[in-house]
């Protein structure tokens, strides 16, 4: 088993080898402790994500299709140490309570219509953290060039002229850092909702 690639292991993981699968355990399980813990600084609470990532690789393995094991775990570690982080933090949540006109102009309130921005606040942070976190791993000229198009809403043919590049340079950068965000995003099980703005 020590012999085999982490793809050839997991391949046989998928056909419930068990040994194949404490073999990917032992390789993984440090890192993944490594970042739970770096985000949540509680040692408890870092083996528990590190245990539940690893119980949900085995209990979901005949529908998880992973190409790349160590930055699907490491990913998927980095969010649900950011998730708890924020959950720990026990933000006070704030409730906006909606009113209507009724048809003789008199204001009614509807106890039953809520918008929690509390929890809102938190899923809108969590994201950003998620993103910042995954543009970190990224090369710098390729990070550089998603911040100046996402962060300053310059066009390619800006980007371009400030960077001294051509466009196509540009626009080969930023297409390698979305197909980066979006595949790491979606191997850690991250709902992404941009309000109709593609990242």
């Amino acid at each position: 088993m020590t012999k085999l690639t982490d793809l050839e292991l997991f391949d046989k993981i998928v056909l419930d080898d068990m040994s194949a699968f404490n073999e990917l355990f032992n390789r993984h399980w440090a890192k993944v402790y490594g970042v739970a813990i770096r985000y949540i600084k509680d040692e408890e609470l870092a083996l528990e994500i590190a245990h539940d990532i690893f119980v949900n690789i085995w209990n979901k393995r005949s529908q998880l299709n992973i190409d790349a094991f160590q930055n699907y775990v490491v990913t998927s570690a980095s969010y649900h140490g950011i998730r708890k982080s924020k959950a720990l933090k026990a933000m006070p949540i704030t409730y906006v309570e909606d009113y209507i006109e009724s048809e003789q102009n008199v204001l009614k309130l509807q106890p039953y219509s809520s918008v929690n921005l509390g929890e809102q606040k938190i899923a809108e942070e969590e994201f950003n953290s998620a993103i910042a976190s995954l543009l970190e791993s990224l090369p710098n000229r390729c990070r550089e060039i998603y911040l100046m198009s996402r962060h300053e809403n310059l066009s390619i043919a800006e980007i371009a002229l400030k960077l001294e590049i051509s466009k196509r340079t540009v626009e080969n950068q930023l297409t390698a850092a979305l197909k980066h965000l979006r595949t790491a995003m979606k191997l850690s099980g991250i709902l992404i909702i941009l309000f109709g703005r593609s990242f």
